[in-house]
């Protein structure tokens, strides 16, 4: 029977804060979130189809017309037959975080001055309902349209495939997909969808009700043995990495009699106001009272709200992809190599680079921290500058799980690229890549483990290899 829709639906889970710029301002924050007509977090239809094509064209190369028009090729525009709707978080409205951002100088490694801004994101673990629409359109077969969305659906499902709003490159909007199902529909139920005239449903009442109907339910896995996959190869391979930081006492042979490796990556100034949460994590001083009333730390370290509130500590991707430019950028600077393989990799004024750094999380809930005295120090007379005695707040003991995705054209393409990340953790892995805030008074100088690194073609699913 002649098709009429199929319908596509899911959960976006985030791995990550997720931050999509809008346009209401509330004086808190640099750049706020989008928010609806009811002051709802949106994720609007044209971002998702934005990612959703620029996946689907990486995978199969040129896309046909029904879905996409290239920029000079403007005439006779109809609607694409990818149609999105409008994204809401599931739960109600989530606790909303600030983050802060600030420019480092390659130069001195500290931050630039005016160059300070903040943004405001979702916390990590967020659910956003996802709906696709697929609509025949003539000249084309309409499982041909099917088949790339499905494809495009499988690479959504992986760790991290899904990458939505701003500053994917360096942390923020790394989800994949959950709970897909797929509804195909006939003529016959065309007086079911759409139907202005039901209350707002879910998925699972949209998949009953047309059900019901007789509609035809499938899995991700079914749908594809259905359209079949007579798709152009790849074009792009995908190369990942992954690998965790150790913060603490140093457990092996070298390590004896070492001290602590503890990490300073600041935070934003409202993380002075709630630095209370934190007191339960401290180390107390041996034979110091220390209490809740007397700790009010002058800088704290990064953390963002969980799913539940609870702050949790964590380290920007924009650190760590910061730290490995300016390693790889000194390094061919005095030995001499591929200084455009490092533009390449991270980007230019003119062109985005092929490398996406997820934050690093914790990788489970046993993390300490210290609070540190410090002093400013008179250049003149060796002794304590006025009274400009200040604390920090660092990580005295924690494991950061992390994770890197570049984009490659074929697999020597993508050995190659990866291959000086790969030497640098390999040379610099043992406190010789120093990460975070007071790297010259002793913090940051941690362990760098790297896991491996695996190389697919995008679209595979979880097939590859590991090097």
């Amino acid at each position: 029977m002649k098709p009429y829709r199929t319908l596509i639906f899911a959960e976006i889970v985030q791995e990550s804060a997720l931050a999509v710029g809008g346009n209401q301002p509330h004086g808190l924050v640099d750049t706020p979130l989008a928010r609806d007509g009811s002051h709802r977090p949106v994720l609007r239809g044209s971002t998702l189809a934005g990612s959703f094509i620029a996946t689907a064209r990486r995978i199969a190369g040129q896309l046909p017309r029904a879905i996409t028009i290239d920029n000079d090729d403007k005439e006779g525009l109809t609607p694409s037959s990818w149609r999105f709707a409008h994204s809401h978080p599931l739960a109600g409205e989530p606790v909303t975080a600030f983050f802060q951002h600030v420019s480092i100088d390659p130069r001195t490694q500290a931050a630039k001055d005016d160059h300070l801004f903040s943004l405001e994101a979702l916390p990590v673990g967020t659910r956003w309902n996802f709906e696709l629409e697929i609509v025949p359109a003539p000249g084309i077969e309409f499982t041909d349209l099917e088949a790339l969305a499905a494809a495009v659906l499988a690479e959504w499902q992986l760790p991290g495939g899904a990458r939505l709003g701003r500053g994917s490159r360096h942390g923020y909007g790394w989800c994949h997909l959950e709970d897909i199902v797929i509804v195909r529909l006939d003529k016959r139920q065309a007086a079911h969808w759409p139907d202005a005239l039901v209350p707002e449903r879910s998925a699972g009442e949209w998949k009953d009700a047309l059900q019901a109907q007789g509609a035809c339910i499938f899995n991700l896995d079914q749908f594809r043995r259905q359209t079949g996959m007579a798709l152009t190869p790849a074009r792009r391979c995908v190369a990942e990495l992954g690998g965790s930081l150790h913060v603490g006492e140093r457990q092996d042979e070298f390590g004896r009699g070492y001290g602590l490796d503890t990490l300073s990556v600041g935070g934003h100034a409202r993380m002075q106001l709630q630095a209370q949460e934190f007191f339960s994590r401290v180390i107390p001083p041996r034979d110091v009272p220390f209490r809740p009333e007397d700790f009010d730390p002058d800088f704290a370290i990064t953390a963002m709200p969980d799913a539940d509130g609870r702050l949790t500590p964590y380290v920007p991707g924009a650190s760590i992809r910061g730290v490995w430019r300016a390693a790889l950028q000194r390094h061919f600077r005095a030995n001499g190599g591929d200084a455009a393989l490092v533009d390449e990799l991270f980007g230019s004024t003119d062109k985005a680079g092929c490398l996406s750094v997820a934050d690093a999380v914790p990788a489970d809930d046993n993390w300490r921290m210290l609070l540190q005295q410090h002093v400013a120090i008179d250049e003149l007379t060796g002794g304590a500058y006025g009274s400009a005695k200040f604390d920090r707040l660092c990580i005295a003991k924690a494991r950061f799980v992390w994770r890197a995705r570049l984009e490659a054209n074929d697999d020597s393409h993508a050995q190659r690229l990866a291959e000086p990340l790969l030497k640098l953790l390999h040379e610099l892995g043992d406190g010789h890549l120093p990460l975070g805030g007071g790297i010259w008074r002793g913090h940051g100088h941690i362990r760098w483990q790297l896991d491996g690194l695996r190389v697919r073609a995008l679209g595979a699913g979880h097939e590859g290899e590991n090097a």
